[in-house]
């Protein structure tokens, strides 16, 4: 079973009284396959193996692009934090030798 970015999944439930649960792969973590990253629609977000009482829905390419535009967002911020870390280190070594 494989699945990619922006694809549905349906943890159909053993229970008459407990609902399925519904979420969203937004990472493959292995090579071509599980584990997965999935962000559920209650908000949880975990890593799954699926078992074979999961499904997979193909995502919309909406949704596809979302994601993507999601993971870009959250590079660049982290290039951003790395950026001003570097900055403020140059920012304190200009300081001390201005202390002298």
């Amino acid at each position: 079973m494989s699945a990619s970015v922006g694809d549905r999944i349906r943890m159909h439930s053993n229970h008459t009284d407990v609902p399925d649960r519904v979420g969203t792969v937004v990472a493959v973590l292995g090579a071509d396959g599980p584990p997965y990253r999935i962000r559920f629609d209650s908000g949880e977000e975990t890593i799954v193996t699926p078992g074979p009482d999961a499904t997979f829905e193909a995502g919309s390419l909406s949704d596809k692009a979302g994601l993507a535009a999601e993971k870009v967002g959250e590079a660049a911020g982290e290039a951003t934090g790395a950026a001003a870390r570097a900055v403020a280190e140059v920012a304190d070594q200009v300081a001390e030798r201005f202390k002298r």
